[in-house]
């Protein structure tokens, strides 16, 4: 069947931001930090999260792996670069961070995107944040949007998938 509007009305009242995320493959190491803030707003990414300094390069061949992640609306021009495009713009931000980095250290890279990956919680969200329950039987969401009050993020991720188990089985009986 077909959703009420209202209900539809209600989904489509969450704002997002999406995500942009380059993860790179390095023959050496930025640095010795895991995980590093970029307060600066004129970067193309807020983190620079190399994984390898919290899970070992030989689990990665020897290489070395940094995600740059970015949240941004989907009307930024960024959001249209082309994976190439986006890795030259971040690669010569992350330079200036970075000084010895090399372009040769790059041995290959991937960027994923996602349209919905920051709820934006506006003055009233919790008015209008939709609830777990939907319209349909025994049909339930569950989205980062559901988290609230947290913010999105892989613990609260699982404790609502925790909860929305302990509905369902319980809306089943």
């Amino acid at each position: 069947g077909k959703a009420d509007p209202a209900y539809v009305a209600k989904l489509r009242r969450v704002k997002y931001l999406g995500n942009m995320c380059l993860v790179l493959r390095l023959k050496r190491s930025l640095s010795e930090t895991y995980w590093l803030n970029v307060n600066d707003p004129g970067f193309p990414f807020v983190g620079v999260i190399e994984h390898t300094n919290f899970d070992p390069p030989e689990n990665y061949k020897g290489s070395h792996i940094a995600f740059l992640s970015k949240y941004l609306p989907v009307e930024d021009p960024v959001w249209n670069y082309s994976e190439d495009e986006y890795a030259d713009f971040a690669l010569e931000h992350l330079k200036r961070m970075f000084p010895d980095l090399d372009r040769s250290w790059v041995i290959e890279y991937r960027m994923w995107r996602s349209s919905y990956a920051q709820p934006v919680t506006e003055r009233g969200y919790s008015d209008y944040v939709p609830g777990r329950r939907t319209p349909f039987s025994n049909a339930f969401i569950s989205t980062m949007a559901q988290v609230y009050p947290e913010d999105r993020g892989t613990n609260y991720a699982i404790r609502e998938g925790l909860e929305v188990v302990e509905e369902m089985t319980g809306a089943a009986a």
